[in-house]
């Protein structure tokens, strides 16, 4: 380790120097460790050349690449009970002292966020194809005294030669072969996964998988050559000397009857064959393409007639044993099977449960191992020599956040089912199909929208919500919305008809005299009492509906649990299940009655207690006689009706 003192008096700088330096102990006072841990083995080269050659290899080395390099790497503290996650460190005005170190030392790996993700994939490759990578600290150059360059070398890289470390870069006309010593000021960190036998030995999943590769191979080889071979020709067609050919029509010269221009003798058999075999070659449409060459033989030639081809039957098995290869490549592999062979056939949670597994079983494994090197070999070094205490750099690890790896699975669907049966928050439904607390509607456009609603539902209270809108009604032009015919059959004072303020009294409908405030308003309390009871049955009706409704969905009206039917409408939305108008079908047989007997018309009445047991399913509120009261005055009173 070199005595050199650091380039610059900054503090930064000297932090940095003496972190980087401090950590230089892990490697380099050993040379001949790393000589004998960057001879390669075989199975390394052959693992090396796969993955230049196997699209399948490359194409899982690489997935596996690019889920380490989503992975975060956090100062964190060790956890108290074993089996917890470290706790991450967050820097504040007042923490331990540690903490703000570790944070900026773990901040400045790889220079920053993307160059750790560059090093995350590359030390998953190594890790993944020959078992072994480095992780190489060194000085920064002249021109940035301050900056440590880190970078990640496999072990073809980097050898020990003269009892020095020797790291390869580009040639130079100074350095013809690329090799030169490292820095004074440097750290080599070794990643690596041991073998379960000799642990002085690396170890990959690419090693197990070297015997399907090869098959891989072999059968690539085979496609290759089979194809040359046809393409060279289509074999040999052996025939006996003794069949003979009609001759087809053709110039002949009269000079030699019997020889090609070039001198060969014509054989019409094998001019006819080779005539009718590439005449559907150059012309598609010739009838040559569908109809048989027709040739007359001896019998006894028959048999004699053979194809011979340089090619063997094994093509036909060559398609099942590459799937069987591939097959064996997954499982051999330190990743999901139905990576490399496919999600076709599952749905999305069974999608989703592979990815779970890909990051809890193979993605985190891996960066486990790569952040306990860092951690050992960088971080606890740098803190050490910060000044800080043995005992409390033994707690501070680097820890990973797999954050962006995790996909939750799509719960919109069934949240916005929950929400309609009202079970969930409006939070929790803003949170599962992607939106923010800030897209929350205010009051008052939540007031818009719901009576925009109510009226969407029930289109008979509009006259009496618009104008909470702002949207003024000419109530004597809208008419009424149920017939009125008045007949004698049908007298009665109007329902809350306005007060005779001289009399202290109200007028009557049929005999215009005058009635007093007591009775009147006993009158009203007997019409509440008899209303009541109609939108209670008219309610205990439209729950007994609804309870059969949603009952299809929950096994059966027996498995929608209700005390009181009446109030059904209060526990689940009954718009879900059915409309307004098909629940109250028939509740009102005996409004006329109760009409006839208090002296109102049955019309108005109707439309009263009507439009308030409407609103009542609508909104989910419960059944009120108060509000009933109220109701039924003021409504008519306001000459909606």
């Amino acid at each position: 380790m070199s005595d050199r003192r650091p380039r610059t008096a900054s503090k930064r700088s000297n932090v940095r120097y003496n972190a980087v330096v401090a950590s230089a102990t892990v490697m380099t006072s050993r040379p001949p460790a790393l000589r004998r841990m960057s001879k390669g083995e075989a199975w390394q080269e052959d693992a090396w050349r796969f993955y230049d050659e196997n699209g399948e290899l490359r194409f899982a080395v690489g997935w596996i690449a690019n889920g380490l390099s989503q992975v975060n790497l956090v100062a964190a503290r060790r956890p108290a009970l074993l089996g917890d996650d470290p706790a991450p460190l967050a820097i504040s005005e007042k923490p331990m002292p540690i903490d703000n170190d570790a944070i900026s030392l773990t901040a400045a790996i790889a220079g920053g966020p993307d160059g750790q993700a560059q090093m995350l994939a590359q030390l998953a490759r190594l890790l993944t194809v020959p078992g072994i990578g480095w992780v190489l600290i060194e000085g920064g150059s002249a021109q940035n005294p301050d900056e440590w360059n880190w970078r990640v070398i496999s072990n073809d890289e980097l050898r020990a030669e003269r009892g020095d470390y020797e790291v390869e870069d580009e040639p130079t006309d100074e350095n013809p072969d690329g090799w030169r010593p490292l820095d004074p000021d440097h750290v080599l960190i070794k990643v690596w996964r041991s073998h379960p036998r000799r642990s002085n030995k690396p170890d990959s999943s690419c090693r197990g998988a070297l015997r399907p590769l090869r098959q891989l191979a072999m059968l690539d080889d085979h496609i290759d050559a089979t194809c040359q071979s046809r393409l060279a020709g289509a074999g040999l067609l052996v025939v006996p000397n003794e069949i003979e050919f009609a001759p087809i029509a053709r110039t002949v010269d009269p000079a030699t009857p019997d020889a090609q221009p070039d001198g060969a003798v014509v054989d019409d058999f094998v001019e006819v064959l080779i005539d009718t075999m590439t005449t559907p070659i150059a012309d598609r449409s010739s009838a040559a393409a569908v109809v048989p060459l027709t040739v007359k033989l001896p019998g006894e030639y028959v048999d004699k007639v053979k194809h011979i081809t340089f090619w063997s039957e094994f093509s036909d098995t060559v398609l099942g044993l590459g799937e069987r290869a591939i097959k064996r490549l997954a499982l051999a592999l330190d990743m999901p099977p139905e990576v490399v062979t496919g999600v076709s056939g599952m749905n999305h949670w069974g999608a989703w449960r592979v990815q779970e597994e890909a990051i809890t079983l193979h993605i985190e494994p891996l960066a486990e191992v790569i952040c306990h090197a860092i951690t050992k070999g960088y971080l606890r070094p740098g803190l050490l020599a910060l000044g800080h205490a043995q005992a409390d750099v033994e707690q501070i690890l680097i820890f990973h956040d797999v954050t962006d790896l995790t996909v939750r699975p799509d719960l919109s669907q069934n949240t916005i089912a929950a929400w309609d049966r009202m079970q969930v928050a409006d939070s929790v439904l803003r949170r599962e199909i992607g939106l923010s607390e800030t897209d929350k509607p205010d009051d008052a456009e939540y007031r818009e929208r719901l009576i925009l609603r109510i009226i969407d539902r029930s289109p008979q209270l509009a006259p009496a919500l618009l104008p909470a809108l702002g949207i003024p009604v000419d109530l004597a032009a809208l008419g009424q919305p149920y017939p009125i015919t008045p007949t004698e059959t049908t007298p009665g004072r109007q329902i809350g008809g306005p007060p005779d303020t001289a009399n202290g009294g109200e007028p009557d409908a049929v005999s215009g005299g005058v009635t007093s405030s007591a009775d009147s308003r006993l009158s009203d309390d007997a019409l509440t009492a008899a209303c009541d009871g109609l939108v209670y049955r008219a309610l205990e009706r439209a729950g007994l509906r609804l309870r059969n409704k949603a009952g299809r969905r929950d096994g059966g009206p027996s498995g929608v649990e209700c005390a009181d039917l009446a109030e059904l409408h209060t526990r689940i939305d009954a718009s879900t299940f059915s409309n307004v108008h098909e629940l109250l079908e028939g509740a009102w047989t005996r409004v006329p009655t109760v009409a006839s007997r208090y002296g109102v018309p049955f019309e108005e009445l109707l439309v009263a207690i009507d439009s308030y047991t409407r609103g009542l399913l609508v909104s989910g509120q419960a059944h009120d006689i108060d509000r009933l009261r109220d109701a039924i005055p003021r409504t008519v009173a306001a000459g909606r009706f």
